[in-house]
This record gives C-alpha cells, sequence and structure tokens, in this order.
C-alpha cells in the first residue's frame, strides 16, 4: 500500500490531497481511496495505520463469532428468517462450541488461519469423532457469518471428518425377537408394553418414554409420533431434529398385536386421553431403569454370549428399519421412521445372512445372464 499525494483545487485555493493505493490481492486491480480529513503526510500515514488496524480486527475469529447463537443476538435472528429454527439444546451446544473456538483461536484472522492447523489441533483432541465433527460444523458456521461481517467473505473450507468411535448397534433375528418379548421374563408389564411399541413401531427411546394415550389411533391402526422425553424427563412437542416452529411429526402403522396390547393396556389402567402411558412416581420412566432392564433381559437369555455385538435398546429401532426394508422402498421407510435422509435409512438397515440367502436364489439366474459374457 502506498500513500500518495496530489494538488487539487479547493475553494478558489490550491490544497494538497493524500490519498493511499492498493492492488485486490484475488483480481490484481488498483484502488484508490481517499485519506479523509487529512491534510499533512503524517495525519494520512496515521488515517492508513488505523484503517489497517481495522480491516485486520474484522477477520478476527473472537470479533466474527462474538455475538453467534447468543439469545436475541442479530445472528439467531437471521438463521430464523432464512427458515433455519435452532432448539434451545442445540442453541446451548453450538455457543458452548463457539466459546472454546474463541477460547483457542480468537485472535487468529480466518482468512490467513490454516485448515491443517485446526485438523491437527483436533488429532490430538481427547473427544469423541462425533464431538470433533460437531466443532468442524461449528467452525463452519463462523466461515459462513464473514458474509454479514467482512469486508469480503472467507470460504468455507471443506473439513475432512473423524470417524465415530462408537460402535454401532446390532439388530435382532426374528427368533431372538420372540425370545425377548416372551412376557414371562419381564418383571413390570408397562417396561415389556413400552419395548414391544419400540420394537413395533421403529421407535427412539426418547419417543416411547414420551408416549400419550392421544398419540394412538386404533381405528385407522397408526400411531403420531410427536414429541420425545429428553433424558431429564421433560417431553417435547416436537420430533428429534425438530423445534417449536417445525415439529418433524410422523405416523407410524400399527400391528393387529400392538392395538389389541396397547388398547387393554389404557382400558386396565384407567388413563385418560392426554395421560403420559408408561411412568414410574407419576414422571415418565428414567432411561437408566429401562437401560438395566434391557441389558438384563438380554444377558439372561444369554445372546451375546462373547460379547462381539452391541445390544442395547437402539437395536430395537435398527432391526425394524432392517426388516421394513425388506418389504418396503427405502424412501417410505425413511418417512416412518423419521430419517432426515435415506442415506441415514440405508445406514440403519443391518441384514442378517440367513435373510440374505433368499436373495441370492432369486438373483443366481440374474448374475448368469449379467455375466454371460466371462464364460470363456
Amino acid at each position: 500500500m502506498k500513500i500518495l499525494s496530489e494538488k487539487v483545487l479547493r475553494n478558489g485555493e490550491i490544497v494538497t490531497r493524500w490519498f493511499y493505493v492498493y492492488f485486490d490481492s484475488e483480481t490484481g486491480k488498483k484502488h484508490k481511496r481517499i485519506c479523509k480529513d487529512c491534510y499533512t503526510e503524517i495525519e494520512a500515514k496515521h488515517f492508513v495505520a488505523r484503517l489497517q488496524i481495522l480491516n485486520n480486527n474484522q477477520y478476527l475469529i473472537k470479533n466474527i463469532a462474538a455475538e453467534m447463537y447468543l439469545p436475541e443476538s442479530e445472528h439467531l435472528k437471521r438463521l430464523e428468517s432464512f427458515g433455519r429454527h435452532i432448539s434451545e439444546e442445540t442453541r446451548l451446544q453450538k455457543r458452548q462450541h463457539i466459546e472454546l473456538i474463541i477460547q483457542k483461536w480468537g485472535e487468529c484472522s480466518i482468512n490467513t488461519l490454516r485448515i491443517s492447523e485446526i485438523e491437527q489441533y483436533l488429532l490430538l483432541d481427547k473427544h469423541s469423532g462425533s464431538w470433533k465433527n460437531f466443532y468442524f460444523e461449528t467452525f463452519g458456521n463462523i466461515y459462513d457469518e464473514t458474509i454479514w461481517c467482512c469486508d469480503k467473505p472467507v470460504t468455507k473450507p471443506q473439513f475432512q471428518r473423524f470417524a465415530r468411535n462408537s460402535r454401532q448397534p446390532d439388530i435382532f433375528s426374528a427368533e431372538e425377537l420372540n425370545k425377548i418379548f416372551d412376557l414371562k421374563l419381564w418383571n413390570d408389564y408397562q417396561e415389556y408394553l413400552l419395548f414391544y411399541i419400540t420394537a413395533t413401531c421403529g421407535l427412539r427411546l426418547g419417543e416411547a418414554r414420551g408416549l400419550k394415550v392421544n398419540q394412538f389411533n386404533f381405528k385407522e391402526q397408526y400411531l403420531l409420533v410427536n414429541g420425545f422425553c429428553k433424558k431429564n424427563g421433560f417431553r417435547t412437542n416436537y420430533n428429534k431434529k425438530g423445534n417449536e416452529n417445525e415439529k418433524k411429526y410422523r405416523v407410524v402403522p400399527l400391528t393387529d398385536e400392538c392395538v389389541l396390547k396397547v388398547s387393554n393396556y389404557i382400558f386396565q389402567r384407567h388413563l385418560a386421553f392426554d395421560d403420559l402411558m408408561f411412568t414410574f412416581s407419576n414422571k415418565p420412566i428414567s432411561q437408566d431403569r429401562l437401560y438395566r432392564t434391557f441389558t438384563s433381559i438380554v444377558r439372561n437369555l444369554n445372546l451375546n454370549p462373547d460379547a462381539t455385538r452391541k445390544l442395547v435398546p437402539h437395536s430395537l429401532r435398527f432391526t425394524y428399519v432392517t426388516r421394513m426394508r425388506t418389504e418396503l422402498p427405502v424412501e417410505d421407510v425413511r418417512k416412518l421412521v423419521g430419517h432426515n435422509s435415506t442415506e441415514m435409512t440405508e445406514y440403519y438397515t443391518r441384514p442378517t445372512l440367513s435373510e440374505l440367502k433368499p436373495l441370492i436364489e432369486k438373483s443366481k439366474n440374474v448374475s448368469n445372464d449379467v455375466f454371460r459374457v466371462l464364460k470363456n
């Protein structure tokens, strides 16, 4: 950047006007700007120095992210205006990560920070792969924010994703499901019924814990999934990935046997239309209690003798997706279970060898025809 002067006629007098010249690093174009209210070279130099500081400061990560995900911030108002409704839980998680990012990278300029520095930092971090991916996602939100607070937006990089550390749940065979839902094994019928509905409707455990009588339509045999219980027992009026403005309701068919079991249960318990289905001490059954019960059932049946499988309540949802996928298109199953994408539904599908054997017979002739070219 150069500071130059030129003589100009102003109000009948010849005066010196100071200006600075710089080249745009991206386009290579030359730009000329006035040093406003400067009458000497020293004043012009101070003007440019202040300008450079302000220009550099607007790209500091601490300044870009300062108000992000704070209540009533312009940042959140913009997201709402663009239809991106964020739950309070997600907002808090995002803000926590923003504060961690500011603590580590706040004094760095976002247009000079190398992505390899961030990745190297997370490689040494002890958090889970999911936590690190959320960190990347939040960092990406800061890049998105530069369009609103910087002279030039900074392009969001393509972060690499960390592998998830946790092993994914395995599915149950038909024989194992019959063993699990042998009523003689269960000490508490409401826990039995909760898991039975979870298995036959493909529910998340939180959705099962939050079930109300008014969600069941016995005449048309469907369940309206319109909320879930968080771990602390609070029941939302929207589904996972939803919020107060976009609730993401879905409906799931009820089997004949499920209709019979649930209707009898409601009648025998004298439950009112708006009552929770499953409670303990007038509160939703705790997630920890249900985990203990399910683990005990699996252990008593010796379904995982060598401890090589991950058999947890969420295995019932994996099993539901897998079994329904044998009869329905992936898009239909996606809608039933409330996935945002068919890729997630495919991810949940876990066919067993016994289920694949009929496919082998079915596809044998097709394979012969397709690869006949390799005959010789």
